[in-house]
């Protein structure tokens, strides 16, 4: 009776390549973080970033105001903009036809309702822009102010000018 070799591989092989591989995984994991740190950061940003360009293309396409503002209950069946919440619970989008500036009410259009990806975010404006952002029909501001985005040390400042120019700019948070 004649022996066959079978192929595979022993016990002490599988163990030692477990072992180079945990050993790999513990050396690169570190180096890592921070690319999901600014990962997360750069999402948040561009999510809000990219509200905001919608605001303005909505005002130059409709000829009218429209507003983003902070909202307290995004996750409302019907939420409106509370000067009490933070940015990063979340915003509305709206056009603004009532006579109050940033003010979400029965005459205006619910176009859009946000909200971050990351709620351990810390999201702070000027006074300009604390509790709203408008766009007019030219896609103008209402000013020209500074957003800080900040997440777990990253920060991401969105300047926006009054013709309505968005602008990032990174650093970290102090």
């Amino acid at each position: 009776m004649a022996l066959t070799r079978v192929a595979g591989f022993t016990l002490i092989e599988l163990l030692v390549t477990l072992s180079v591989l945990v050993i790999l995984l513990a050396v690169a994991a570190p180096g890592l973080q921070p690319l999901a740190r600014n990962n997360r950061i750069t999402a948040l940003t561009n999510d809000l970033v990219s509200t905001l360009n919608l605001a303005r293309s909505e005002a130059i396409k409709r000829g009218v105001r429209v507003t983003v503002c902070k909202s307290a209950n995004p996750d409302a069946s019907a939420p409106v903009c509370s000067a009490g919440a933070n940015w990063r619970d979340g915003w509305l989008v709206f056009v603004d036809n009532s006579g109050v500036v940033g003010s979400f009410d029965a005459t205006d259009v619910r176009l859009k309702v946000g909200q971050p990806a990351s709620r351990n975010a810390t999201i702070s404006a000027d006074t300009a822009f604390a509790n709203f952002v408008s766009y007019v029909s030219s896609g103008a501001s209402s000013a020209s102010a500074n957003m800080v985005v900040c997440l777990d040390g990253v920060r991401r400042t969105i300047s926006i000018n009054t013709t309505g120019r968005i602008q990032t700019t990174s650093g970290s948070c102090a």
